[in-house]
């Protein structure tokens, strides 16, 4: 009896037939992960890169305004449609302010309007500019973005990032632009 399973033992031994299917069942699902995984972070990127345009160019727009009314406003936001293209903007939230400073330096906002669901500023209240930024008595131009990523798989990650990005610009047509909304 013994004899009868070493000689079934190596003829398992020899048989090599099954051996590309299990390298298959291992290596397969790694692989899938890997490359799922390595999508969503491009994709993850890309939407990032994406949200950072939509803010620089959002605050280059208005830079370029010397008064907003509430169309001029509108029109801005409606440009991170073009911008944020092909991701869609239901997922983009932005508040475009006015900010100033003071002969000390303090910034408040002036005037805050939001898009999407966002919550403006509030007039008046303190703003902290980046160190070396705040030049007294100076109005800048302050952009916000965030973005709620969705995975596409779902999966590969545990929680989607969170995306934000923001900008303080010069005006560049006059020294503030005032809101005449």
């Amino acid at each position: 009896m013994m004899s009868a399973l070493k000689a079934l033992g190596g003829r398992f031994k020899r048989d090599r037939r099954g051996a590309a299917a299990v390298e298959f069942a291992i290596v397969v699902p790694t692989l899938l992960v890997v490359y799922l995984g390595g999508y969503e972070a491009c994709d993850a990127v890309a939407t990032y890169r994406k949200l950072a345009d939509t803010t620089i160019e959002l605050a280059n727009v208005t830079a370029q305004y010397t008064t907003m009314a509430s169309t001029d406003v509108q029109t801005v936001f409606n440009a991170s449609a073009q911008i944020m293209s092909p991701y869609p903007t239901s997922n983009l939230t932005i508040v475009l302010s006015e900010v100033t400073t003071d002969k000390s330096g303090n910034a408040t906002v002036t005037w805050s309007q939001a898009y999407n669901g966002a919550t403006p500023l509030v007039v008046g209240a303190a703003v902290t500019m980046p160190s070396g930024l705040a030049t007294p008595s100076t109005s800048y131009v302050y952009v916000q973005t965030a973005y709620k990523f969705t995975l596409v798989t779902g999966w590969a990650f545990s929680a989607a990032p969170p995306m934000s990005d923001s900008i303080f610009m010069l005006p560049r047509q006059s020294t503030s632009i005032p809101y005449t909304g």
